[in-house]
């Protein structure tokens, strides 16, 4: 990639052909349909795990396609950024197979999966676009640093400082990132993991607050990463684009944040993956990131558990999985709450799915976000145990088994069962589960080992199988 290509891509920003965002939105909407059409791609309810390797790589095109023709939306400057399918193909080609994550013994490589691919997965666990309590936001992050599965650790989100809003833009953002990055650095070190990669600290809004958060000996280090986000659909601002020198200048690893929405934009599931493929290479050519956060939800429900949503984890994963060399991680937004065996087959749907498509795991997103406090780390040890359990497996099985955990929780997303928050689940001196909690994830456990699938042969080869 050229030295100057950040700078090109705002040049690009300034002189780029001028639109009305709405009018990029209906170029979009136009657009995809299209291109749906002209390579075939089919949404089938019954096989969400799809071994179609042609459907993977005519999705990869028609993503590649729609990014070539309109372009990146800056919202700053209401200009498109217009990208040769050339230039696409030359920085996607030059991104990184692997990375390493965290320092020390803590540290872990992160490589290019393929599909069906025996290598472990990493695991990143955090409370994934749920809020937080002051009270509790600590021991939520304790309780997910301290599986032993866990590799990599989200610093989740808080809406307060020392019980005031956090405004962006203000001080109480910047003195809640600080906090923030010094909650996660305390839940590793007591995890005795110090040197755990930490993923974002979720809580500022702006490129000041994330800076805020820098902080070699309290906050957020080289050997971790802030997110850049993209704003829906194909579209960013310079206060995105603005973060990416500054975590270049200072080692860190920038992340790709891409929430596509099933039934927005893009329309169904086949739109919805053509705009989350141009949504992964956008993450690439504009913010040379190090890996990407793949999280599209339902509109609607604010979930990716439901048929949709894993057919579009799934093919979407494949196809960046056979035509490049990006780096993934899911985000599994579920409907229910942890306390609930809805939960737990919610996860071990997405965790197979994701897992035989190419990504690495991301962290399990409780209530679409609607409630506060709700995740534990049980869920992160599930989720770890799962996805390993589903190492090697061919995509014909892995459907099988999908199709089998969506029978569990399925007829329960029109009206989920919300849970219970992390206070009432876990024994807050010990930060352990409880053992009402415990019951539920081992009975949900020892159904899938009766299904053929060994969740203890998993997780005992996961552990003993190095990714330093």
């Amino acid at each position: 990639m050229r030295s100057d290509w950040l700078a090109e891509i705002v040049d690009r920003s300034e002189t780029g052909p001028y639109s009305k965002e709405s009018e990029f939105d209906l170029m979009l909407v136009r657009v995809v349909p299209e291109l749906v059409k002209k390579h075939g791609l089919k949404f089938d309810p019954e096989v969400l795990v799809p071994a179609d390797d042609d459907m993977a790589d005519r999705l990869y095109e028609a993503g590649l396609e729609l990014l070539s023709t309109i372009g990146v939306y800056n919202q700053t400057t209401e200009r498109r950024i217009i990208l040769t399918r050339d230039e696409i193909e030359e920085v996607v080609a030059a991104a990184p197979r692997k990375v390493v994550l965290g320092t020390g013994k803590d540290a872990v490589t992160m490589s290019h999966r393929g599909v069906e691919s025996e290598e472990r997965c990493v695991i990143h666990s955090a409370p994934t676009g749920t809020p937080c309590t002051e009270k509790y936001h600590p021991l939520i992050l304790q309780s997910a640093a301290r599986e032993p599965l866990v590799d990599c650790l989200g610093s989740g989100s808080v809406a307060t400082y020392m019980g005031r809003p956090v405004i962006p833009g203000t001080p109480t953002e910047i003195l809640a990132a600080r906090l923030g990055a010094s909650v996660a650095r305390e839940a590793v070190r007591k995890a005795g993991r110090p040197g755990m990669h930490i993923n974002d600290v979720a809580t500022p809004l702006t490129a000041q607050g994330k800076f805020a958060a820098m902080d070699q000996a309290k906050g957020l280090r080289s050997s971790d990463a802030f997110l850049v986000s993209q704003m829906v659909e194909l579209k960013t601002d310079y206060d995105q684009l603005s973060r990416v020198p500054h975590m270049q200048n200072a080692g860190m690893h920038v992340v790709d944040l891409l929430t596509p929405l099933i039934g927005g934009m893009g329309g169904g599931a086949e739109g919805t993956a053509v705009v989350t493929i141009a949504e992964l290479l956008l993450g690439t050519v504009c913010y040379s990131a190090s890996y990407h956060i793949f999280g599209h939800m339902s509109l609607m429900n604010v979930n990716n558990t439901d048929r949709m949503g894993l057919w579009i984890y799934s093919i979407g994963g494949q196809a960046i999985a056979r035509n490049s060399p990006l780096l993934m991680i899911n985000a599994i937004y579920c409907r229910s709450g942890p306390g609930t065996t809805d939960l737990l087959w919610e996860v071990a749907a997405g965790s197979v799915a994701t897992t035989v498509s190419g990504l690495h795991q991301g962290g399990v997103g409780c209530t679409g976000g609607s409630e506060t406090d709700v995740y534990t780390g049980l869920e992160a040890r599930f989720n770890a145990q799962v996805c390993h359990a589903a190492l090697g497996m061919s995509r014909e099985e892995a459907n099988g088994y999908v199709l089998e955990f969506l029978n569990h929780y399925e007829a329960s997303l029109a009206d989920p069962n919300r849970g219970k928050p992390f206070r009432e689940l876990y024994d807050v001196e010990l930060v352990e589960p409880n053992e009402s909690w415990l019951n539920q994830y081992e009975e949900v456990s020892a159904e899938i080992t009766r299904m053929g699938l060994d969740m203890d042969r998993g997780w005992k080869r996961a552990l003993e199988t190095s990714i330093n």
